[in-house]
Order: C-alpha cells, then sequence, then structure tokens
C-alpha cells in the first residue's frame, strides 16, 4: 500500500478558515482524513467543544539526560532493509515522540508544528486511563466491579448492556454486538462516532446511543471483543458512581496526583457529556506523567495497579482478532503483552501510544497522524523499534 508522505500543516498551509484554499481547508467533517487531520489532531478545541483540565496544582518536574539515537537502527522484516530511528519517526507519521528510561527524559522529537505545550488527541489512549481511574475506585470501595451495569445506569436496562456487570466493563467481554471495523464505510463505528463530534448525524449524544444497542454477539464473559462504546458505558458508569463529572473525577484522581503541567482538555459528544473512550487531549509531557503514574504506582492504589498488570483473560484474547498481538490479554482497558519487561500499552487510531515496561523502566509516548486508522499497520515496526531500543540502552 502506498501511503501519502507525511505533510507538515504549516508548511504545506493546512488549517480552518475561508482565506484557506479548500483542497486543504480543515471543517468539522473532515478533520479526521488526511491531510487535514495533520493540523486537527493538535487543535481539537478548535472544532469540538470541550471541558478543561487545568494544570496541577504541584506539577511534577521531569528530569532530562538526553542520548543521541542516531545511530540507533531498526531491523527491516524481512521485505525491508534496516531503518534509522529517524525514518521510523518519519514513517510512522510521528508529531511527538518521547521516550523515558528510569524516570528520566532520554530523547524528545516534535514534528509538524507540534511543540512541547501542544495538546494532542489521544484517541483510544483514553480508555486506557479511564481504565484506570475505574479501578482506582473499585479499589477505593466507590465503584462495585461485581454490580450489574443498570445499578448505576438505569437507563441501559433495555439495552444489551442489561445483563453485564462492571468488571465485563473493564475487560471487554461484554458480548454487546458493535461493529467496530474502520475500513468498513458501514461499520457501525461510523454511526456511532456521529454522536461524538458530527451534530448534523448524531441522535441524542453518546448515552442515547448506547441505549440503543441492544444486539448481543455471546453471553457476558465468554468472548473479548474490543469495542468503543464499552468504554463510553463504563464512563457514565464511574459519573454515577461517583456523582461527579468525569472530567472533574479525572481531574481529582488521575490528572492532578500526576502532576500534569500544562493544560489538557476532554472532549465533550453533541449532547455535552465527556467522550470517556476517545476524549483526552494532553502533552506529550503531561501523558509522560500519566505513563510514570501508573509505571511507579505513587498516586494511585496499589491494587488498581496491580489489576492493570495482571491483565486480562489470554485464552479469550487468543480467540480474538487480536490474536496476533500473541501471548497477550486485554484488561481494565490495557493492553497487556505477559512479557518478560512486564509490557503494557494504551493505543489510539491514528498512530497514538503510550507503552510501559515496569521491568526496564521504559517508557514510550507517541502522538501521530497517520493516513491509516488501525494501530495494526505499524505494529511489527513498533515491535522493532522497542527490541532495538531495549538493546541499545543496555
Amino acid at each position: 500500500m502506498t501511503l501519502p508522505p507525511p505533510l507538515d500543516w504549516q508548511i504545506a498551509k493546512i488549517g480552518p478558515g475561508q482565506e484557506v484554499p479548500p483542497e486543504h481547508r480543515v471543517t468539522r467533517e473532515n478533520w479526521r482524513l488526511y491531510p487535514y487531520s495533520r493540523w486537527a489532531f493538535q487543535h481539537t478545541r478548535e472544532l469540538v467543544p470541550s471541558r478543561a483540565l487545568c494544570r496541577s496544582i504541584a506539577p511534577r518536574p521531569l528530569d532530562e539526560d538526553f542520548v543521541s539515537l542516531d545511530d540507533l537502527h531498526i531491523i527491516g522484516d524481512g521485505a525491508s532493509s534496516a531503518i534509522s530511528w529517524a525514518e521510523f519517526e518519519a514513517q510512522t507519521y510521528t508529531d511527538a515522540m518521547l521516550i523515558i528510561h528510569n524516570g528520566t527524559i532520554i530523547h524528545e522529537r516534535y514534528y509538524n508544528g507540534m511543540t512541547r505545550h501542544t495538546p494532542h488527541h489521544a484517541f483510544s489512549v483514553s480508555k486506557s486511563f479511564i481504565g484506570l481511574l475505574a479501578e482506582s475506585m473499585i479499589a477505593e470501595n466507590v465503584l462495585d466491579k461485581g454490580a450489574p451495569v443498570t445499578t448505576y445506569v438505569p437507563e441501559l436496562a433495555g439495552s444489551g448492556f442489561a445483563k453485564v456487570d462492571v468488571h465485563h466493563l473493564l475487560d471487554m467481554t461484554d458480548g454487546v454486538a458493535f461493529d467496530e471495523d474502520y475500513a468498513n464505510p458501514g461499520a457501525d463505528v461510523h454511526r456511532y462516532s456521529a454522536n461524538y463530534w458530527t451534530p448534523a448525524l448524531a441522535d441524542g449524544g453518546v448515552h442515547a446511543a448506547l441505549a440503543r444497542l441492544t444486539g448481543r454477539d455471546h453471553p457476558p464473559g465468554s468472548e473479548f471483543t474490543y469495542r468503543t462504546p464499552v468504554t463510553d458505558a463504563l464512563g457514565w458508569v464511574i459519573a454515577r458512581a461517583s456523582g461527579k463529572r468525569l472530567a472533574d473525577l479525572f481531574y481529582e484522581r488521575i490528572w492532578q496526583p500526576a502532576g500534569c503541567a500544562d493544560e489538557g482538555h476532554f472532549l465533550v459528544d453533541t449532547a455535552g457529556d465527556e467522550i470517556a473512550a476517545s476524549g483526552l487531549n494532553t502533552t506529550a509531557r503531561d501523558m509522560a506523567r500519566l505513563a510514570l503514574l501508573v509505571s511507579e504506582g505513587t498516586g494511585i492504589p496499589a491494587a488498581a495497579r496491580a489489576n492493570i498488570l495482571k491483565g486480562g483473560n489470554r485464552n479469550l484474547f487468543a480467540k480474538s482478532k487480536y490474536a496476533e498481538r500473541s501471548g497477550g490479554s486485554y484488561g481494565s482497558q490495557w493492553w497487556v503483552a505477559h512479557d518478560d519487561f512486564g509490557s503494557i500499552s494504551a493505543l489510539g487510531v491514528y498512530g497514538q501510544r503510550v507503552h510501559i515496561e515496569t521491568e526496564t523502566g521504559l517508557i514510550m509516548v507517541r502522538f501521530g497522524s497517520h493516513p491509516l486508522a488501525s494501530n495494526l499497520h505499524t505494529d511489527g515496526l513498533h515491535r522493532r523499534a522497542l527490541e532495538a531500543l531495549r538493546n541499545f540502552l543496555r
């Protein structure tokens, strides 16, 4: 597959407004499509309503000891030759790349007009930190993981979530029918996401859309299937259990303890509710601070971190379409590798990744604006890049 070049939105003059030529003009209809996404993913609050996440009262300083990765090369996949680290960043349409080793930033690069203080759309990386929020509330007995979803959200009694418990949502083993294939123009995900950011096509916002998901593919707990609405249902449950807006709760329990130093934001849907599954926007450095919260375990309940690192049901995962991420699982809204490095990941479409290794002290935060939605297209390249990085740091 031939992909377009990684344009710089400033050089290409991509942006919003009537003075921008139509072929380069970003609108609320095209902003998730390449090349308009090159500008849009750094400017979502100019396109979609949002709720601010104010900088922490006590921002966490980040130590720096930069090393050159110029001599680091990543082996090919058999069909391609080795590439440099800079070529890796270019080939994956990187907007920001930040690497931490043992708590210290060793590499930090920005492209495509992005800066250290630019918030970037994290897409489904949001899911994993909503999972962290849920696990923290469970550890502190604010949320009952064994309770039926309808205990907190009775509005879902007529939906496919009616016989689902909270822990099924956390591990995406609830069984509610939903087609998440972004490559299929007729998939459920495209109609559903209109309730996020397309008022002309929306029908009552995300909560109303969740209540309309009445089909089921399998009994709760019998299969793992990754689907975006499940996290939105979890976000609704969390908000009800706490009696607070999701963004306020996230700020109190996650953002503030992490010591986030810049303002971030949560996008809100067409009905004004925070988008739990895909709404978080942060700077690369603040995403690193969130990752350190999980990696180090300070500022969050120990039981919450332990549940995340434990992962989900590996047998169910092996039967899923993500079986190529062999040996892994999905639990607490995190992708867990079950490898010797203690690897867990938060992944979002179009190139958003947070990779944490609890055994090696390695953290990779990357934001991107890739033309293709699915991260499966670059999974292999990222695995080889991380292997090369580990060897280099040894």
